[in-house]
């Protein structure tokens, strides 16, 4: 059979001018990839004793504080000290409750060469509740059938879903089970249910294009963490008709959850629901604005048929919020707004000034799918997008919502602060994050928030304050030598936390030109693990299935992870390294909510190789959804053989939105990503890979006399420059705490 199957390599390979037979017998991985692979086993397999102090926030040590720390229980002691023994290294959830401080969840960071130092408290005051809203949930569709685009009439029972109907209850468990410890223990917890429950789908809408629904034992993935209240006002709740509705409507109170938003009819719909946590009774208010009476059934309630609460009914919600007892805490849950878009429409922005009138004392909003960040109407704060919760989107920009923990001053009836935790959907499962990851997000809220707000960083939350200039600021200059050959700089290389942002540029010699803020979709290009499931160093969202891709810690440019290919003279074919998400165009708006829409990008990383081969990336330019091609295009990012760590990056931009393709006439809104490394022409090859980014540039400064100054953080991390020679430019970096 050996003999058989070499002649038959060897006929092939004469009709091929570059390929090579390797000794089949020879099976053992090459010398350099051993060594990288090696290496990464020897830290996953690593621990360290490690210490970090509890504290509050004026960073005295707190002696007594009971913590839970991968699954073991811990105590401070008179210093505040923590000490844990061989604690594997990687990412572990921690979660601190202590009467007299508001619930933590946090991650202890364990790696070689660094660790978490401190985990600080906020001080809860007596007269503080703690109450917890996340985003869009369901425990549908791709949940039971990884292959769904919509759902049908019938209940899969697929292998390798996540949910099987026979385990449904300890299936969702587990789905939010990384999230579990600080829902908890908040004193109240909401979520937006965006699904029918039932166990009869007969009754699928016969019209609309994406419909889904969920088993009613996975609403313990809900009630096993804690969650008091689910808002069914949204455009997803009348799914499965009036049959559906019904079911919803008893299943839902069976959990013992309490909801509003929906009912067999308009007044049942509108109607609020209560619930006293000691000295405050909060109200609960949910409807939509997107009502489908394009449809022949509706999604919305009205005097004949059930359905959602119809928020565009602006008399019948008016009714209904000011009759409510304003000594109470009265809460409006909106969904609305524009999908997959980072700023409220311009309907949901009046909706919320006119509820912000309407005997209200928060308001919450939802729909978009993607977190937006906060702001003040009238004096009553407004999270303007919550985003994704348990959701099975697998678009890239969905996969980062975030939950927001309000401080309710009840002896006042005002909110006193938020803390936002940034939640990472992975693989449709929730999880917190810590260190980069939650500052891209947090910086990001921060500049699609409204001017009153100040949203501080934290490690893996941020602190928000409904008024501003709440934080003292820290800043650090950095100057920069450029002249006419440069282009982009990485902001990221100088900036001394992933939660500093550019504050000033200033021109202190020469001149540029020009100069445009530039902000990664990519993301993921850093390879490293931010979250706090159990897996450790994980890179989830590339695919590496392939024996010659594989994460590698040996010689990363940054942080402690890279991703490395590995080819010799007898491989035949590239291995091929695709990201595994459409990365998509931003839909912005200007100020006046007109669509801002850039399409001008740069593919941007840095390459390092040790005999490499030949690697090239392929773009392929698409549709936002569908996944539609219009064109692809091979870029050279290396010629391969011996190479240090170097930046390569490339510029272009997507076709004009006049080109469209499919029966719905999409625009180019998308770009995919695969790289391809090819063999050496001798011997083993390793190239890495590492902070990969795809920047969209965004925003184009203007200087005033060689200067330019903000005070509001954004998410730029980059800068892409026209200079004349020996231009020095000083940028300032802020800091908040």
């Amino acid at each position: 059979m050996k003999i058989f199957f070499n002649s038959l390599v060897l006929l092939t390979c004469l009709n091929l001018t570059a390929c090579k037979v390797k000794d089949p017998n020879e099976d053992k991985p090459d010398e350099q990839t051993q060594v990288a692979i090696s290496d990464r086993e020897k830290l996953l397999a690593g621990s360290a004793n490690i210490s970090f102090t509890i504290t509050d926030e004026n960073q005295t040590p707190l002696s007594n504080i009971s913590v839970t720390l991968a699954g073991q229980s811990y105590q401070s002691d008179s210093d505040g000290t923590i000490s844990v023994s061989n604690l594997a290294y990687g990412n572990h959830a921690i979660m601190v409750e202590q009467t007299g401080y508001f619930p933590r969840a946090s991650i202890v960071v364990n790696q070689p060469d660094s660790s978490t130092t401190t985990v600080q408290l906020q001080t809860k005051a007596s007269s503080s509740k703690s109450l917890l809203f996340a985003g869009d949930t369901m425990f549908g569709r791709r949940y039971l059938d990884p292959n769904l685009k919509t759902m049908g009439t019938s209940i899969p029972d697929v292998t390798d879903a996540l949910i099987h109907p026979d385990t449904a209850g300890p299936d969702s468990i587990a789905i939010t089970a990384d999230v579990a410890a600080l829902f908890e223990n908040a004193d109240f917890a909401s979520v937006n249910l965006e699904s029918p429950v039932t166990t009869n789908p007969a009754t699928v809408h016969p019209t609309k294009e994406f419909s889904f629904f969920s088993l009613p034992d996975s609403l313990q993935g809900l009630t096993e963490i804690g969650i008091d209240y689910v808002g069914l006002g949204n455009n997803h709740i009348y799914d499965y008709l009036q049959s559906g509705l019904e079911d919803t409507l008893i299943e839902v109170s069976n959990a013992g959850l309490l909801h509003s938003g929906a009912g067999l009819d308009e007044t049942q719909a509108m109607t609020t629901v209560s619930k006293t946590l000691e000295d405050v009774t909060l109200v609960l208010f949910a409807a939509t604005s997107i009502t489908g009476t394009e449809h022949e059934y509706s999604y919305i309630a009205d005097t004949e048929k059930g359905g959602a609460a119809n928020l565009t009914n602006s008399d019948t919600v008016k009714s209904s919020l000011e009759e409510q007892d304003s000594s109470q805490f009265i809460i409006a849950q909106m969904h609305g707004g524009d999908e997959y878009t980072y700023s409220p429409s311009s309907y949901i922005g009046r909706r919320f000034e006119a509820l912000s009138k309407q005997n209200t004392d928060l308001l919450i909003a939802h729909h978009p799918h993607v977190a937006q960040g906060f702001a003040v109407y009238n004096d009553i704060p407004a999270v303007l997008g919550l985003g994704n919760f348990v959701f099975d989107q697998p678009r890239l920009d969905t996969l980062l919502g975030v939950a927001v923990m309000i401080d309710l001053n009840t002896e006042t009836q005002t909110v006193n602060r938020a803390f936002a935790y940034p939640i990472f959907v992975e693989d449709y499962k929730p999880r917190f994050t810590t260190g980069f990851l939650t500052h891209y997000l947090l910086r990001r809220l921060a500049e699609f928030s409204d001017d009153n707000i100040t949203l501080i960083p934290r490690d893996n939350y941020g602190e928000v304050y409904f008024s501003q200039n709440q934080a003292t600021k820290s800043t650090t200059d950095v100057t920069i030598e450029v002249n006419s050959n440069s282009d982009i700089i990485d902001l990221r290389q100088y900036a001394p936390s992933s939660a500093a942002f550019v504050s000033e540029i200033e021109v202190t010699s020469g001149e540029l030109s020009s100069m445009v803020f530039g902000r990664d979709i990519m993301v993921f290009g850093d390879f490293e693990d931010w979250d706090n499931d159990s897996e450790a160093f994980e890179v989830s969202r590339w695919d590496h299935t392939s024996d010659s891709v594989f994460p590698c810690t040996d010689q990363p440019y940054a942080g402690i992870q890279a991703l490395c290919s590995s080819r010799d003279e007898f491989d035949n074919t590239p291995s091929i390294i695709p990201f595994r998400h459409t990365m998509r165009v931003m839909e912005l708006t200007d100020e006046n909510g007109d669509p801002l829409l850039s399409k001008d990008f740069s593919f941007y990383g840095y390459l390092q190789s040790e005999n490499g081969g030949k690697i090239d990336a392929l773009l392929s330019y698409t549709t936002e959804i569908d996944d539609l091609t219009f064109s692809q295009h091979k870029i050279d990012v290396s010629e391969g053989g011996d190479q240090a760590w170097h930046a390569f990056s490339h510029d272009f931009s997507l076709p004009s939105d006049e080109f469209t393709l499919g029966p719905k006439e999409l625009p180019p809104r998308g770009v995919k990503l695969q790289f391809r490394h090819y063999a050496p022409s001798k011997g083993e090859a390793i190239s890495r890979l590492d902070n990969v980014a795809l920047i969209s540039w965004q925003d184009a400064i203007s200087l005033d006399n060689g200067l330019w100054q903000t005070e509001k953080m954004h998410g730029f991390d980059f800068l892409k420059i026209s200079a004349s020679d020996d231009t020095s430019v000083k940028i300032t970096f802020t800091l908040l705490d």
